[in-house]
């Protein structure tokens, strides 16, 4: 199927699980407190999940997923026409950290044509239905687990610690930044071990720095280790449907950004 058709054909299966218990206000009503509580009451949140109503959830899964999905398609063609992939584009395996709806891993599957078995973790436990629904809507192989991505990061540089990873790509897509800060130290050293063993590693961020205070740091860190931190921002034809729920929910959404990190 042409990847716009499958790409609208999601969309529309989006509006179909998640706007049916919610009105048109109500949606969009979501969509703008998420919105708030990321950007302007993030401090107030102490831990607690984002997403903590049915309503959060919908307008996070057909509303800011979608647009993650964009976004991170968008960094992978830029990575790659920079020439920083070198033959690795296309891997035969993704682990998706703090994984969500999946929509990261899935943009990296899609954009270059092939068909890697995706790991999912999330600590969220809707994250796990939700990333694997989104898998199968896009045609793609995934499956996910509860649990820390901390952890997970850990476990993976730990059972392949004399194996070469070449074909293995690492991402963690607007998760990082929510994880405790003496759990995040542990994170870096596990994340660049994996790409010393030769696995892709992409760490995509917002580019509001009060969500990223440690980004500094962890751009140095990559820029020793021979990866690169960059900030993007596209100008992107939004698809009709999300174009006409970002109009309607008040925002003015010119580009599409994001801060990333890579090493390849």
């Amino acid at each position: 199927m042409n990847a716009d058709h499958l790409l609208n054909d999601w969309l529309v299966a989006l509006e179909r699980r998640h706007h049916a218990s919610l009105t048109a206000s109500e949606f969009l009503k979501a969509v703008r407190a998420l919105s708030a509580r990321y950007v302007e009451k993030r401090a107030a949140l102490s831990g607690r999940s984002a997403i903590d109503s049915s309503g959060k959830r919908a307008a996070f899964a057909a509303f800011y997923a979608p647009l993650h999905f964009l976004t991170t398609q968008e960094i992978l063609r830029a990575i790659a026409a920079r020439g920083s992939f070198g033959t690795r584009a296309d891997p035969e395996r993704i682990v998706d950290l703090g994984c969500g709806t999946g929509v990261a891993s899935a943009a990296w599957s899609l954009q270059f044509g092939g068909r890697p078995v995706i790991s999912g973790v999330d600590v969220h436990p809707w994250a796990i239905d939700e990333s694997e629904w989104t898998w199968t809507q896009l045609r793609l192989r995934g499956r996910s687990r509860r649990g820390d991505l901390v952890e997970a990061a850990g476990r993976l540089a730990s059972e392949h610690r004399r194996t070469p990873l070449s074909r293995t790509a690492v991402i963690a897509a607007w998760s990082v930044n929510e994880v405790a800060d003496a759990a995040r130290e542990r994170l870096l050293p596990a994340l660049l071990g994996l790409a010393h063993r030769g696995a892709c590693v992409l760490i995509v961020e917002p580019l509001a720095r009060a969500a990223v205070r440690w980004w500094d740091d962890w751009a140095a860190s990559f820029r020793e280790a021979n990866g690169r931190s960059d900030e993007w921002r596209f100008d992107v034809e939004l698809p009709e449907r999300l174009a006409k729920l970002s109009e309607a929910a008040g925002f003015r959404r010119e580009t599409l950004g994001a801060r990333s990190l890579w090493i390849g």
